[in-house]
């Protein structure tokens, strides 16, 4: 027998309630709140998956807590929206981190030309590391 897909909606509200430990007037509570959204089969019965019932969970653990059902809603839409804005963070880092790369390679690059420049103008004078104040550049690069 193969896994069944944590998306897939295969648990009536009677199973739900009982995997779950929430009575199905709740479950339907929840519902109306928007708190949960199990699929509708044609005949419009409710059909939880597993993220359904590990949603339910998470839910009786800020019941739990002391939030009420509004408080929740809050909760969860800002849990959602704060990993939404983790992956696109993730992705913008990646999409960067080439431009990041190169950026420390010019930055290299033009302190070792600034120091040919100084040892050319000042041939006399050992070498500091330094840029020269002409040459001098701010954190980000630019003069």
């Amino acid at each position: 027998m193969s896994e069944v897909d944590p998306g897939h909606a295969v648990y009536p509200i009677s199973v739900a309630s009982e995997l779950s430990g929430v009575d199905p007037q709740m479950l339907r509570a929840y519902e109306q709140r928007g708190l949960v959204t199990p699929f509708r089969t044609e005949g419009g019965t409710r059909r939880y998956s597993r993220d359904d019932l590990d949603r339910i969970s998470d839910i009786t653990s800020l019941l739990g807590d002391g939030l009420n059902l509004a408080g929740i809603g809050q909760v969860l839409a800002l849990r959602e929206e704060t990993r939404r804005l983790a992956a696109e963070v993730g992705e913008l880092r990646a999409a960067s981190e080439p431009n990041r790369h190169e950026i420390r390679r010019l930055r290299h690059e033009n302190r070792a030309l600034q120091a040919e420049l100084d040892k050319r103008d000042n041939p006399e004078s050992p070498s500091t590391g330094r840029p020269s104040p002409r040459h001098a550049t701010d954190e980000s690069g630019e003069a």
